[in-house]
């Protein structure tokens, strides 16, 4: 040890205060604060001003470290007078403190090195009683100071001789990175700081659950934290790599170690919440901290009973172990992940195919498969069908399509018997399915699932390797749990295929039947509904009122679906019945209009109502806010301006009729604004559209100009609303 020398200071100048003033300081911030003016009062008074500033500016540093690793009471003294001044700051820890290496990123350890900087020199000194006094000296230039400390020396020799107390037992933990630990130790160190800070700094009292977290992290396994930092200094010090952990703790350290464990995760939540200045602590470290505390709990507690203390596993085991059971995990994360991509995409999926394009893919990239498909029962009932395949060249697939229901395959097999199917090398493939040899040839290992819905097996997956592939335990479950949501995709589509195509038929029953052949006119129709999903509020009709005569009508019903669909039922019915009454557009589109506003109709409806005559070269043509019809004659392809109303269920306003040349050979074109509308682009840019592509049709047959009509539009899209394109042409 080094000894405060006997006489302080070196020398008594003439009229100087020299006596020891000492005061004990509080554990609340405005305890040191007083503590800190204190000593640049006694500074002053004893005539070293200069020195004044940087004794308060030590004090408050020494104090500050008694507060955060020491015990109280706390007491700071002055000494000196006017040529040397000397701060001492006393505790009753008996640890020494630690000079912890420079770092950028550490929030303490700053204070004992600002110490270093400002002295003449500084110190540590054990009490005999219990505690120790971290003094430092303040000299004024050329005047007599002490001889120097060597500080190292010291701090190093400080642990030989510890106090008496509990029985001590001696756990090695081994050698570790020293940047590592010195990293891992500056982290806590951070947090222990700001917890402090928390617990002193506030205007109000600190939550119980806080508090006791904040004594946890604090005090609770502070004895070997530090002695942990301290070997670690002095390896970094030395210029070693590594550090060999040794501690001698005492029994309580093992319940102290535990709960300084938890609260440290705990304190991670906080810091994940962003509840705390001090970041998460990175992986690497938290897997430091649990290695080492779980290893001292577990053998404090086998040393005390007297059994003989296991080798602690070396820190890099644990980490490799740690990589394995991450690895592992990432597998089963990233599978899981894949499912719940799966099934939000499935979600959308319509068809067999749209299931095949999701589960497949995913299933292959899941298992590193080479390839893999969805099979399913063809419609002949001997063969099957191959929805979809990813990996498969076009003569496998074609293979597969050939393959019928009671074939040795996997494929088969699993569908036949409802039971799973796993090849795992060229030897059981081989031995199970010799088929495969000339089927399959570079197939190494394989499975193929049933794809199960109640008692029904629906379809079945199937997965391909090149290499030999063993499946564990999670692959298995994986690969039934993506034929398990397979197949209740499955089931859902062919529920909706079936509502489809009831919809569609009645869709269908609700439009007109074939008109048959009208003496001068040829008649072209398409229909689909919005998405070609599902019924909807388009609708057309054709009515020969005499063998030269005939009303064609086009409309739109706002909405989609079932609802719209009765709606379109309802006013196509209630037009047709005016005709039949009176064709006359005027007289039809006025009954209508009194129709709505009778029984206050909420729903929309556009109509183009056309009377034609085959002994005319003229049609009438009625417009309630639906879009213009085109017209193809010799000169090209046009719209007709048409005195277009407001829709049905708007307003009664009066009805008007345009009347159109439509020579022999013209046709009249009316649509409905599904198959022009496209979002983020003007309608009048899709009427451009269908004009450009029938210019110059003129002289078509009415059938060959429809397919022109629909195909400029819905050819590059599939499209968000109902379409409807009647063709009328003029033989």
């Amino acid at each position: 040890m080094v000894d405060q020398p006997a006489q302080w200071p070196p020398t008594r100048p003439p009229n100087a205060r020299v006596e020891r003033v000492c005061r004990a300081v509080g554990e609340d911030i405005e305890a040191i604060r007083a503590a800190r003016y204190f000593v640049r009062e006694q500074v002053v008074s004893r005539g070293a001003v200069d020195a004044a500033d940087d004794a308060a500016l030590i004090a408050a540093e020494l104090l500050a470290n008694a507060h955060q690793h020491g015990l109280a009471p706390v007491t700071v003294c002055v000494v000196g007078g006017a040529d040397a001044v000397r701060i001492e700051v006393t505790d009753t820890n008996p640890r020494s403190p630690v000079r912890p290496a420079a770092s950028a990123t550490n929030m303490t350890g700053r204070g004992l090195a600002l110490v270093e900087a400002i002295a003449s020199r500084w110190g540590v000194e054990r009490i005999p009683a219990g505690g120790k006094t971290v003094w430092a000296e303040l000299v004024r230039e050329g005047a007599p100071a002490g001889e120097p400390v060597d500080l190292d020396a010291l701090l190093d020799q400080w642990d030989d001789d510890l106090p008496s107390g509990p029985e001590r037992f001696t756990v090695v933990l081994g050698d570790v990175p020293t940047d590592l630990l010195i990293e891992a130790k500056a982290h806590v160190d951070n947090l222990v700081r700001e917890f402090q800070l928390a617990a002193t700094g506030g205007d109000g009292e600190v939550p119980r659950h806080l508090a006791d977290l904040i004594e946890s992290v604090v005090t609770g396994f502070a004895e070997a934290r530090d002695a942990i930092k301290r070997q670690a200094l002095a390896a970094a010090g030395r210029g070693d790599p590594r550090t060999r952990l040794t501690l001698h703790l005492t029994l309580s350290a093992a319940d102290a170690g535990e709960a300084y464990l938890a609260a440290l995760d705990e304190a991670d939540e906080y810091s994940r919440a962003a509840r705390l200045l001090t970041l998460e602590t990175p992986p690497e470290h938290r897997l430091f901290r649990h290695w080492y505390v779980e290893a001292v709990v577990s053998q404090l507690r086998r040393l005390a009973v007297g059994e003989e203390a296991e080798p602690v596993q070396g820190f890099e085991e644990r980490l490799v172990a740690e990589i394995r059971r991450l690895s592992a995990s990432q597998r089963v994360s990233e599978r899981a992940a894949r499912l719940q991509r799966a099934t939000a995409a499935l979600t959308r999926a319509r068809t067999p195919e749209d299931v095949a394009a999701v589960v497949v893919l995913e299933g292959v990239a899941a298992l590193g498969a080479s390839g893999g498909g969805l099979l399913v029962p063809a419609g002949d009932g001997e063969h099957l069908a191959v929805p979809g395949a990813v990996g498969y060249g076009v003569d496998l697939v074609g293979a597969l399509r050939e393959e019928r229901l009671d074939a040795p395959l996997p494929a088969a097999t699993a569908l036949r018997t409802g039971e799973a199917v796993w090849l795992e090398s060229r030897e059981e493939r081989d031995a199970r399915f010799p088929e495969l040899r000339g089927f399959e040839a570079s197939t190494i290992s394989m499975c193929a699932v049933p794809l199960v819905v109640a008692d029904r097996t629906i379809g079945a997956l199937r997965f391909s390797f090149a290499s030999r592939k063993l499946f564990d335990d999670d692959e298995r479950a994986f690969v039934l749990a993506l034929s398990a949501l397979t197949a209740q995709t499955l089931q859902r589509t062919e529920l909706y295929q079936a509502e489809r195509h009831a919809a569609l038929e009645l869709q269908r029953a609700l439009l007109p039947r074939d008109p048959g052949t009208i003496p001068g006119w040829e008649i072209a129709t398409f229909y689909s509904p919005a998405g070609d999903q599902e019924a909807g509020g388009d609708f057309y009709d054709v009515l020969p009122i005499t063998p030269e005569r005939l009303i064609a009508v086009v409309g739109d019903v706002m909405g989609r679906g079932v609802e719209a669909a009765a709606a379109m039922a309802q006013i196509r019915s209630t037009i047709r019945a005016y005709a039949i009454a009176d064709p006359d557009p005027v007289r039809v589109f006025t009954a209508v209009d009194n129709f709505f506003d009778r029984l206050d109709l909420e729903q929309l409806v556009t109509v183009l109502y056309v009377i034609a005559d085959s002994d005319q070269d003229v049609v009438h043509i009625a417009n309630a806010g639906h879009l213009s019809p085109l017209i193809v004659d010799e000169s090209g392809c046009r719209e007709i301006p048409t005195a277009s109303g407001t829709p049905f269920g708007v307003t009664t306003p009066d009805r008007q009729v345009v009347s159109v040349e439509l020579p022999p050979g013209a046709a009249l074109v009316a649509i409905t604004d599904g198959l022009v509308e496209r979002r983020g682009e003007d309608i009048d840019e899709g009427i451009a559209r269908v004009i450009a592509a029938c210019s110059g049709a003129f002289g078509w047959p009415a059938e060959r100009l429809l397919r022109r009509v629909v195909a400029s539009a819905s050819a590059e899209r599939v499209h968000d609303d109902d379409v409807t394109v009647l063709v009328l042409r003029r033989t």
